[in-house]
C-alpha cells in the first residue's frame, strides 16, 4: 500500500509497506528495522516477533522515546516476557501486525510525537 504524507520535511516517513518489504525515502528495507523520525537502523532484529530480545532494543533504550511500536510481522504477536521487560525499562509499548505500525508511526510522526518503530518484515 502506498501512503500519501506530506509536510514533513526530510524526516523518516514510511511512503509504502507490503509483502515486498517497507519504502523509506525511497529505499526498500526487507529487513526489519528501527526508524525514528532523523535516524534509521537497518537491518534490525531477528525474522519472527518470538525471537525478539531485550537486547534488541539497546538503541531504542538509549534514545527514550515517548512511545515504541513494535510492528511483529503480518500477524500480531505478543511476546510477553520482551513486554515485561521493556514495561520495566519504563518504554511504552504498543504492539500491532507491521502494516498497522507503519500508518501509526506516520500518523504519530506527523503530530510530532518522538516515536520509534522496530518493523519486523510484513511477511514475517
Amino acid at each position: 500500500m502506498k501512503l500519501h504524507l506530506q509536510h514533513l520535511g526530510h524526516h523518516n516517513v514510511v511512503h509504502a509497506y507490503g509483502p515486498q518489504g517497507i519504502v523509506i525515502h525511497g529505499k526498500r528495507h526487507t529487513q526489519g528495522l528501527l526508524v525514528g523520525a532523523d535516524w534509521l537502523h537497518s537491518p534490525w532484529g531477528p525474522e519472527h516477533a518470538n525471537a525478539l530480545q531485550l537486547s534488541h532494543f539497546a538503541e531504542v533504550l538509549a534514545r527514550k522515546p515517548d512511545i515504541v511500536l513494535l510492528g511483529t510481522g503480518k500477524c500480531q504477536h505478543f511476546p510477553l516476557e520482551l513486554m515485561r521487560a521493556l514495561g520495566a525499562a519504563e518504554l511504552t509499548v504498543e504492539v500491532m501486525d507491521t502494516s498497522a505500525a507503519c500508518r501509526t508511526y506516520n500518523i504519530l510522526l506527523a503530530e510530532d510525537r518522538v516515536v520509534v518503530a522496530a518493523l519486523l518484515p510484513p511477511e514475517a
